[in-house]
């Protein structure tokens, strides 16, 4: 049952949200009219993530990091900005749109909201270890001395640190993150086709929550509604094909999938910039600081996006650069970008610089520049292995595997692209070799990045490059990690397809859509908004049926938002002995049994945040690596000796400083458990748990 207290985290979760969107909105309203609400919900939302890990880093605090925000509400009345506001009634589509989204996904983690199974255990123990101790960085809540900066961890901060203000705790949090980033990328895509569409603006957002075509081919299939979600990311052989409804769906609070946030946000400000651009000064100004804003956390969100927005930012200013100027010259010609300038400060006319020009170049420059000011501290502290090299793709994926993921967009670009094939049909040449030497998929993906290229007639071409540019890149190289021969491009392919579905899935939905709008407006009346109301179906079909099918394949349980309630009818005393170990003040450090990843190990220091010797091992050595030399293997030895050696529980306990010894039904099945009669005092007990306490000395 969803209590009273839920209802209250929620309300608290939006209404801070809200203040945070609301203090931002005056200011973006006057520069860029059309996409206020989404540029200053998300910036706002960004700009408190960075300004309370500067606050923590800084000795001070979380709840520091509100007060830019505070200081901006300041000057919004002082500067009498207020008058924006009676603007916000306007603004209801954008409004509505984020209270279905959020509303249908937060009903999606009501009926399915257990934190268990894939890497729940996980993601929840980030968030649980950010709000018990606010560190910069934060605690490793699995490797005991340790800290996440072995890992991207900015997106779990990122939902962790509005709780702390909020007072909502970590296993509610958990049900609300999803629900956030959805509803919030859905404003960000929203607002791309507000600024290039007119009649089928909902068409992007449609796009970003369809289905992939495997998901209807197996449902037509007769697939049973139960694998029926898990089958359809499993399509290119050896590897994960997620697609952002499933993720939504699936409820990890994983990186990949809170860095859908900042992707979608860059994809408004990528299209905001080749909108806005020819317009004032100030438009200017204020897509290049809120581009180096969202650029700025990517790499501490999710570092593999970094691959891709990388290039799309510098893409971006080098497209901005040629509309005003032949690029071409420019490249070759480096002394008239010289002379230009020097002219500008010899004469003083610094106006001259303003201009779009030279703000494009600006843009190529500064953008990547202030981002990695803005992180730099962060990156410079993470101590991740990393990526290991590049290597060539040896098996690629079979045509029919490619377009069972990616079909969708496909269809929109050849609807879009029939003319331009028809204009340059030689273009085809260039991807036989792709077809002799089998990379059919690399050269249907080569073909058409060549024709949006050639075309360049707006965002859509843009973002289409950059999608279509990752898809053929996971079809030829790959990132080298420690996954194994078999699976070599599981990771490559898993973190960087979501990407890519976000750029082609918004360019083939705007590339349709402005075809729809040429049509209808020579052919205006009924059938346009036929046309209007039927994505709108269809969006509001998305976003209610997945409810419905996870409320029904996953029992007849309660609703609630308490990730935690499913331990109280699973395994009862560890839930009551965790609800304990939750209130229990003070830094501390605990051991528990070790075990296998994705088993129900390493449960208590994920769901209380308090750090143990040793939790999931693959995933620590996938993160740090031999680093600390020979730890692997030797802290779950250590922890069997600390059960069943007497003689060396307090001496281990102390290498460790650990001050908790917990004694579950895990524990005594996993070890002949023999502790000392001296050096533990007995802190909690019910019927299945015990836990000890241990001066440290």
């Amino acid at each position: 049952m969803i209590e009273s207290s839920q209802i209250v985290a929620v309300i608290s979760w939006v209404l801070l949200l809200i203040f945070f969107h609301l203090a931002l909105y005056p200011w973006i309203k006057d520069y860029l009219p059309e996409i206020a609400v989404p540029v200053s919900w998300t910036g706002g939302f960004i700009l408190t993530t960075l300004a309370t890990w500067y606050a923590v880093l800084s000795g001070l605090p979380a709840g520091i990091g509100i007060i830019p925000v505070l200081i901006i509400c300041i000057c919004t009345c002082y500067y009498k900005k207020t008058g924006f506001y009676c603007q916000i009634p306007l603004e209801w589509r954008y409004y509505l749109l984020f209270s279905l989204v959020f509303g249908a996904m937060l009903i999606v983690r009501a009926y399915n909201p257990d934190i268990n199974g894939a890497e729940k255990f996980m993601d929840h123990g980030f968030l649980a270890s950010i709000l018990r101790s606010p560190l910069v960085p934060p605690l490793d809540p699995w490797f005991a001395g340790g800290f996440l900066n072995v890992y991207y961890y900015l997106g779990h901060w990122m939902i962790a640190t509005p709780a702390l203000m909020a007072g909502i705790p970590s296993y509610i949090l958990f049900n609300l993150a999803l629900p956030t980033v959805a509803a919030l990328s859905a404003i960000n895509i929203y607002g791309v086709g507000h600024l290039v569409l007119k009649r089928t603006r909902l068409l992007p957002v449609l796009a970003f929550f369809i289905v992939n075509p495997y998901f209807i081919y197996l449902a037509l299939s007769g697939t049973r509604s139960f694998t029926l979600l898990w089958d359809s990311s499993r399509v290119i052989e050896n590897t994960i094909n997620e697609y952002p409804l499933f993720s939504f769906l699936f409820g990890d609070v994983h990186a990949h999938v809170l860095g859908i946030l900042p992707q979608t946000f860059l994809v408004l400000m990528v299209t905001a910039a080749l909108t806005y651009w020819t317009n004032s000064n100030k438009s200017r100004l204020t897509i290049l600081l809120f581009t180096a804003l969202g650029l700025s956390i990517v790499p501490a969100v999710n570092s593999w996006d970094v691959f891709i927005w990388a290039p799309m930012i510098l893409g971006t200013g080098l497209w901005l650069i040629s509309k005003e100027y032949h690029i071409f010259y420019h490249l070759t010609h480096p002394k008239a970008i010289i002379l230009r300038l020097l002219t500008v400060i010899k004469e003083r006319d610094f106006s001259q610089a303003l201009d779009p020009g030279p703000v494009a170049f600006f843009y190529l420059l500064l953008v990547p520049a202030a981002s990695l000011i803005l992180i730099s501290p962060l990156l410079f502290g993470m101590q991740s292995p990393g990526i290991e090299g590049f290597g060539f793709v040896h098996a690629p994926s079979t045509l029919q595997q490619f377009l069972l993921v990616n079909g969708w967009f496909f269809i929109g670009f050849i609807f879009s692209l029939r003319t331009q094939m028809m204009k340059v049909p030689w273009i085809i040449v260039a991807i036989i070799p792709f077809f002799l030497t089998g990379y059919i998929s690399a050269g249907l993906a080569g073909l058409f990045l060549v024709l949006v290229l050639h075309r360049r007639s707006g965002p859509a071409d843009l973002l289409a490059a950059g999608g279509l540019a990752i898809l053929l890149f996971c079809e030829l190289i790959y990132l080298v990690d420690n996954m194994g021969e078999v699976y070599y491009r599981m990771n490559t392919v898993f973190k960087l397809y979501i990407g890519a579905w976000i750029l082609c899935g918004t360019a083939a939905a705007l590339m349709v859509g402005r075809e729809c709008d040429i049509y209808f407006s020579v052919h205006p009346g009924l059938k346009s908004r036929i046309l209007q109301y039927t994505v709108v179906i269809m969006l509001i079909l998305c976003l209610i049926i997945p409810p419905v099918i996870v409320s029904t394949i996953h029992g007849s349980h309660t609703p609630t938002l308490d990730g935690m309630a499913w331990l109280k009818g699973t395994h009862q005393g560890d839930a009551e002995a965790i609800t304990f170990l939750r209130t229990l003040p003070g830094s501390h450090i605990l051991v528990e049994a070790t075990g296998d990843d994705y088993q129900y190990t390493s449960r208590v220091s994920s769901f209380t945040g308090v750090p143990t010797i040793i939790g999931w091992q693959f995933h620590e050595y996938m993160w740090r690596g031999d680093n600390p030399k020979g730890w692997y293997g030797q802290r779950s030895k250590d922890i069997q000796t600390i059960y069943e050696d007497p003689d060396q529980t307090i001496r281990l306990m102390n290498q460790y400083k650990a001050d908790l010894l917990y004694v579950g039904p895990v524990e005594h099945e996993k070890y002949a458990i023999l502790l000392p009669l001296e050096g533990l005092q007995e802190l909690y007990r019910n019927r299945d748990v015990t836990i000890y306490h241990h001066t440290l000395s």
